[in-house]
């Protein structure tokens, strides 16, 4: 398994994930940016932007791009799951062998389980457990403005003050 080398995993590279992405790595901190698909993820990673959902904001140096699931995870102890909420229970199963030990969970899914009508702290509790710090970042926030480093505002909640604090603090 690979040691954490980067503060934070985005898990989504669509307009929100790459969004936040940007926003941490321009703070200063290395992140992994994961996208499912291999092709788009290497197209990222050759123009060093998201030219289909955020085509003016350029990637930070400090911005990592990663296809494969299992590495994204075990580069970093903070995971942030930004994917769409019909596949966010799918996702949290996906990853949960990989985290490191010491792993923090938190995420920017918007929305309920599709088939359920269940929160996603529901979801997320179910399938990582009661062990693994939780968390949930929600907006205000549009993505292109928040790309842009436009001022916008972030609220964090977690089963873990310190883990809301430092989220807060990324």
């Amino acid at each position: 398994m690979s040691t954490a080398n980067s503060a934070v995993t985005v898990l989504g590279a669509g307009s929100y994930g790459t969004a936040l992405a940007i926003c941490l790595a321009r703070n200063g901190h290395q992140v992994t940016l994961w996208g499912r698909n291999s092709d788009d993820v290497a197209t990222l990673a050759a123009e060093r932007k998201n030219q289909r959902y955020l085509p003016d904001v350029a990637f930070p140096d400090t911005l990592l791009l990663e296809a494969d699931l299992h590495t994204a995870v075990t580069a970093s102890k903070i995971v942030l799951v930004v994917v769409p909420s019909h596949a966010f229970g799918d996702t949290l199963q996906q990853i949960k062998p990989s985290l490191l030990d010491g792993a923090e969970v938190a995420w920017a899914t918007k929305g309920l389980e599709p088939d359920t009508g269940r929160l996603l702290q529901e979801v997320a509790q179910q399938e990582l457990g009661d062990e693994i710090p939780l968390a949930v970042i929600s907006g205000p926030t549009f993505a292109k403005e928040m790309a842009m480093g436009l001022v916008t505002a972030v609220s964090v909640s977690s089963t873990s003050p310190s883990f809301a604090k430092q989220l807060a603090d990324l």
